[in-house]
């Protein structure tokens, strides 16, 4: 029943988004339908194996390592089907995908396809120029196969036009695995599964004490800050932090309180378990898939890890006997929830590829064909935007509790760009400020950081300083937005923010 409501709230929250953005329609309508419609022509006219004048190379990169296998075979039979096709795949973490992709571009040099860098905003990186817009080659057809509420005004597209298609239905990636089979040895079981803080480092601590070398209380991808990141954003959250993915301020009041006591505490947590020595020795120096496979063959209790982790382990390590929980929360309780964010952006088209119409069959092939969807789903990496989909290949257990869960300690938040669609264009003018809370996190567990509460107060002072440079540079600029879009008094961080909230504010 929780989890029914919770699609239903966020099944009034799309119904809220459509009319927002009616007069600017992603799906081809205004004109935009004919262009679209010429497009699919165009593709059928170039890139059938029959027809085609000369061979293409297609070059696509992402760091989609969790479904390489199918990816590959996707790959295999996309090219028997299209044999003047050649894709060149480029597969990298998403460390090294960030600096890759920014020298590429730079250089003149981006391939074909391409997601949006998780540390960039969709909105920035159309407005220098990197992506062209998908609607004169996917037409409605094609878009109306997704769920509704996949594309929106503001975040997905801009001023009518799409940008880029989301990778999967959006869950939070900061929920615990745990290996049952260790937990057991250390005294506990599904019916008492660490709740707390408190509880949780006693569980690591008994895990690594009982390991006695072969295996530890937790294992993180300590190279990836990113993932550091997360975690600290969405475990304080819980904790009342009023973090969010959406803008470096607290949504609720507009400030900057990075120093405040749910998100010490969750640095305190981290630092107690590095103090126990609960984190597998290799922690700081392997990426998140590294940390995973080590998981996977049993060498950690613990790990963070989105809901994709599922079906490589079950590929890979069919024996391992595993499970899913909440984060831990403050031992005084919980006092908010994990951001549910809408359809995120992801892949998109290069604005300097000379195969648009190819690339556009890629992605037509990878949503709607008959292979990637289904095998993606039925591995139980991750849930599908396609309608349908989900309904019929969705049968592992893990990912179904994985979505429970997510579904029971996560929430819709206020999101500027469903307030203001020019919202998002603030940060084409905001500067990031680093060390970041997820670089003061990686720096806390390994030993580097050891007044945490300073530097995050030091931290505080230096986003909220750039936060109103930004704001001032962008009206300048003519942003038409204003302070207030990011700030949603009315925001209970334990409830789901509906559509009469967003309409209380006007």
């Amino acid at each position: 029943m929780k989890v029914f409501m919770r699609l239903l709230v966020l099944l009034l929250v799309v119904l809220f988004v459509l009319p927002l953005s009616a007069c600017t329609s992603t799906n081809g309508s205004n004109g935009a339908g004919k262009e679209a419609k010429a497009g699919e022509a165009n593709i059928a006219k170039n890139n059938s194996g029959s027809t085609a004048d000369s061979p293409i190379t297609l070059r696509v990169m992402d760091w989609s390592d969790s479904v390489k296998t199918i990816r590959e075979e996707f790959h295999k039979q996309f090219m028997a089907k299209y044999p003047n096709i050649k894709i060149e795949y480029t597969q990298l973490t998403v460390d090294q995908f960030k600096n890759t992709i920014l020298t590429a571009i730079q250089s003149g040099r981006a391939p074909d396809l391409f997601p949006i860098p998780s540390n960039v905003k969709l909105a920035t990186a159309v407005a220098e120029g990197w992506f062209q817009p998908l609607n004169p080659y996917l037409g409605e057809d094609f878009l109306n196969q997704f769920a509704d509420g996949t594309f929106q005004n503001g975040i997905t597209s801009f001023d009518g036009q799409l940008y880029a298609i989301p990778e999967t239905a959006s869950l939070p990636s900061s929920l615990v695995f745990y290996n049952k089979t260790l937990l057991k040895e250390a005294g506990y079981d599904e019916t008492n599964l660490p709740r707390t803080y408190t509880e949780f480092r006693a569980a690591a601590k008994k895990i690594t004490e009982n390991g006695q070398g072969k295996y530890y209380g937790i294992v993180e991808g300590g190279k990836q800050t990113g993932r550091w990141l997360m975690i600290v954003r969405d475990w304080s959250s819980l904790a009342g932090a009023g973090l969010n993915s959406t803008s470096p301020i607290n949504l609720a009041d507009g400030l900057t309180t990075y120093n405040s006591e749910p998100v010490t505490g969750v640095y305190s947590l981290f630092k107690g378990l590095a103090d126990d020595k609960s984190f597998h020795p290799q922690t700081m120096s392997i990426s998140a898939p590294e940390a995973r496979a080590l998981f996977g063959q049993g060498q950690a209790g613990f790990i963070v890890q989105g809901a994709w982790s599922i079906g490589v382990w079950n590929k890979d390590n069919p024996n391992l006997d595993y499970g899913v929980m909440a984060p831990p929360v403050p031992d005084t309780g919980r006092k908010g929830s994990i951001e549910l964010a809408g359809s995120l952006p992801w892949m998109g088209i290069s604005a300097d590829s000379k195969n648009p119409e190819a690339a556009a069959l890629y992605l037509k092939e990878l949503y709607t064909g008959d292979y990637f969807q289904k095998a993606r789903v039925s591995s139980g990496d991750a849930f599908s935007l396609i309608k349908g989909i989900n309904e019929q290949y969705a049968t592992v257990p893990q990912l179904k509790a994985y979505y429970e869960l997510a579904h029971e300690y996560g929430r819709t938040v206020p999101n500027p760009a469903i307030r203001n669609p020019k919202s998002p264009g603030v940060f084409e003018y905001y500067k990031d400020v680093h060390p970041d809370l997820g670089e003061l996190l990686a720096g806390t567990v390994a030993g580097a950081v050891t007044d945490y509460t300073g530097q995050l107060g030091q931290y505080s002072e230096q986003v909220g300083k750039a936060w109103t440079t930004a704001i001032d540079n962008a009206k300048k600029a003519g942003v038409q937005l204003d302070e207030d879009d990011f700030v949603f008094p009315n925001w209970k961080p334990m409830a789901d923010y509906l559509p009469e909230d967003y309409a209380a504010l006007k």
